[in-house]
């Protein structure tokens, strides 16, 4: 998603203060040219196909569904409710912090969406020079966060096709830890992330390996690693029929059990959608842990390559692992 894009056709501010005896919105009009439109952007185009949002959908007779229906129009509708919902949540549970939040009635591509955003206060000091030319430092509680810095609530609804994305942030909301943004203010309950789904996938097929190819394990894994990013590479999905025609192709044993794992696991049946960002993490570089906390970044490439990598594993389980050709650290 670029700049270019987005088309705003409503912008609403709104403060979360607990101090206040309700929430406070005001219309305002986002210019992408000025500074404050150039962060509300950056913010849209940044979490718009974050790979740990959760995703959901909903109907007509569904209650976000009502909720849109009503009033002149579905914004209006959502940002009032929303904005009040939250403000009153706040006020008995203070894991939902304070801060400023932003609705956007906006057109993304060729779909239309309401996106909200809350960006909770962070503290600082701000830098004065008084008359007499003193400087001093004054702490601000109430400073809005930049856009490099991570917004962690979040809800874009997709008024086109009727799907939900929420950002992955849960709480202690009345003694109960939630997700807030999904069950009180979208009443739904959302699937996991495309993040939590693959590396779901990734561990199950770990598991896999290491109940069926005992001292082979070590080098399976590596391999199956570089086989899950070809297919991704190929394919844009992953699917469980692929999984056990390739990555378990030399062993039917483990094709089977991975499958009973997908039970056992509530893994999706269905194939599993990957976007470029998940796919780029697939496909460059993996991460390999070891028992110790040593971590080790390997371009895909080299996965299988024997000239560059070794693997030995011993009579205990314990597993060497040999890097060749290093030529220079740098």
């Amino acid at each position: 998603m670029r700049s270019s894009d987005i088309l705003i056709k409503k912008s609403v501010f709104c403060v979360f203060d607990i101090n206040l005896p309700f929430v406070n919105l005001t219309e305002f009009i986002c210019n992408s040219e000025e500074e404050q439109g150039k962060f509300i952007f950056s913010l849209i185009t940044k979490y718009y196909d974050d790979i740990t949002g959760r995703k959901g959908a909903y109907t007509d007779e569904d209650p976000l569904g009502v909720l849109l229906s009503k009033g002149p129009d579905p914004f209006e509708s959502f940002v009032t409710f929303a904005g009040d919902e939250i403000h009153h949540m706040m006020a008995e549970n203070p894991e939902i912090r304070q801060g400023s939040g932003v609705f956007l009635w906006a057109v993304l591509g060729e779909e239309e969406y309401i996106i909200f955003f809350k960006l909770n206060y962070q503290a600082g000091f701000l830098c004065q020079v008084g008359e007499e030319g003193l400087v001093s430092w004054k702490k601000n509680t109430k400073l809005i966060p930049m856009s490099s810095k991570k917004c962690n609530e979040y809800v874009y609804i997709n008024l086109s096709d009727q799907t939900v994305r929420v950002s992955d942030f849960s709480c202690y909301v009345d003694g109960e830890k939630v997700n807030y943004l999904a069950s009180k203010i979208c009443k739904l309950e959302p699937k996991k992330s495309e993040k939590q789904t693959v590396e779901a996938i990734v561990d199950t097929i770990a598991a896999t390996i290491e109940e069926k190819y005992e001292e082979k394990a070590p080098e399976k894994l590596l391999e199956s690693k570089k086989i899950l990013a070809d297919i991704v590479e190929e394919k844009g999905v992953i699917s469980n029929q692929d999984i056990q025609n390739y990555v378990f192709a030399d062993n039917t044993d483990a094709a089977d059990r991975y499958m009973e794992k997908v039970v056992e696991e509530r893994l999706p049946k269905e194939s599993v959608a990957v976007s470029n960002k998940m796919e780029k993490r697939l496909t460059k570089k993996q991460k390999i842990i070891t028992e110790s906390g040593i971590e080790i970044l390997v371009p895909v490439e080299y996965l299988r390559d024997t000239s560059v990598f070794e693997y030995v594993q011993d009579e205990s389980g314990k597993v060497c692992m040999m890097i060749k050709e290093v030529g220079r650290i740098v």
